[in-house]
């Protein structure tokens, strides 16, 4: 997909390997059988491998420094010059030919192969502007670069703004789409890494909300939070990292609060050491981590509502900040038993809603798109504001109320059909 297509367009096309490789056992061989495969010194110019104790020293940059090196010194040698220089990583596997990826791009320029997807905001310890607002959250594992700019990038290493400040400019994408690098958390078309791919397409990724009920307890809400990892937080295949968790929790003391906001933290999730949580009963007030008010809640619809309504207002705060929309939303109550692993992916929300209700005859687990939460949410809680006599009726026929105020905003009410089976 890389080196053949390019010495079928009349190109020929010099390798150079830099890598690290074990200090013995079998291991260390495949490095060299790496050689071999591509053709022996026929391709492979210079390579140079690095004890694994190097890691630390060097980091991704050095290693990439230390390749560009081999190509220099083997130009300065042969008194040669190049015409580009790709840059990729040893364990990628291309979908598709690269010379008709590259022309679809402009030669003349560096390249990246994409964007990071809209939903990356930076580190997992600080969230920022979104990607839509930073161009240069791009994907670095590839690079085309050509020979004018070779000293540019030697210069900056992958580092999208100070190419584009040492180029004047001269810097762009293959594919004009975002995607998540890692091909684990979200599939792109250009490339796979050798481990497993991930059958989800990322942009947003998903919102869960729990709702823990007015009246949880802290031993019950934590063994029933173990269920929900399983039922919810694993979205894809392999899980993607992309699931961000919201929740609220009923009438419970401040210690307790901190307690289960501990016990929500994911760390396979990208932002799962900041979950957001709201503890207390609801007022109808924003963005509090506790609120200790009297309740105005008066039928368990109602309660549903105003719960998810305050999570909502904290997820559509989260979108507008970073500039981003979630690909879905699943929300979950802690009223029954979870019937099996609720894939967001599985279910068409572009107008609809798709719901399960629990004993208490509201939405046990709900699965819609973030504008159709928000179209929901408005619908619930403009029907309560009219008097009692919603929640008259919320009381005696909660699902029929439900379903009537739903399809009032043009949704149509599914059930959620087939989960897939948990795997425990």
């Amino acid at each position: 997909m890389v080196v053949q297509p390019f010495e079928k367009c009349g190109l020929q096309v010099d390798l150079f390997l830099a890598s690290y490789i074990p200090t013995s056992g079998t291991e260390r061989n495949i490095a060299f059988d790496l050689v071999k495969w591509y053709g022996g010194k026929g391709r492979v110019k210079k390579y140079k491998f690095f004890g694994e104790d190097f890691k630390g020293q060097f980091q991704q940059v050095g290693l990439f420094k230390k390749a560009l090196g081999l190509v220099a010194e083997y130009a300065e040698q042969q008194a040669l010059t190049y015409q580009a220089l790709l840059v990729v990583r040893p364990d990628m596997i291309f979908k598709t030919h690269l010379p008709s990826v590259i022309s679809n791009a402009t030669w003349g320029s560096v390249l990246f192969g994409f964007r990071l997807h809209e939903r990356f905001a930076g580190s997992p310890d600080e969230e920022s502007e979104g990607s839509r607002r930073r161009l240069d959250y791009v994907a670095d594992q590839i690079e085309w670069c050509p020979w004018e700019y070779t000293n540019c990038l030697v210069a900056c290493g992958p580092k999208y703004r100070c190419l584009m400040k040492k180029t004047g400019g001269h810097v762009s994408v293959m594919l004009d789409e975002r995607h998540d690098s890692d091909t684990q958390a979200d599939r792109n078309p250009l490339y796979r890494l050798v481990r497993q791919e991930s059958r989800l397409e990322v942009h947003g990724g998903v919102a869960a909300l729990l709702l823990f009920g007015e009246s949880a307890t802290m031993p019950p809400m934590l063994q029933q939070l173990q269920a929900v990892r399983a039922a919810v937080f694993r979205q894809g295949e392999p899980p993607t990292k992309w699931v961000d968790v919201y929740a609220h929790a009923g009438n419970i003391s401040r210690e307790s609060c901190r307690e289960l906001r501990d016990a929500l933290v994911e760390p396979s999730l990208f932002y799962g050491l900041s979950p957001h949580l709201v503890c207390g009963r609801l007022d109808g007030s924003r963005d509090r981590s506790y609120q200790d008010v009297s309740p105005v809640c008066d039928c368990a619809l109602r309660a549903w509502a105003e719960a998810v309504r305050t999570l909502s207002e904290l997820l559509m705060d989260r979108e507008t900040s970073v500039d981003f929309e979630y690909d879905g939303v699943v929300i979950v109550g802690f009223d029954g038993r979870f019937q099996g692993n609720y894939q967001v992916g599985d279910y068409d929300t572009k107008d609809r809603v798709h719901v399960e209700f629990g004993p208490l005859q509201v939405p046990h687990v709900l699965i819609a798109s973030s504008r159709g939460l928000a179209q929901l949410v408005g619908a619930l809680l403009d029907g309560f504001s009219n008097g009692t006599a919603m929640c008259e009726k919320a009381r005696e026929h909660p699902v029929a109320a439900f379903e009537r105020l739903v399809r009032g905003v043009g949704l149509s009410v599914e059930l959620v059909q087939n989960p897939r089976a948990l795997s425990l």
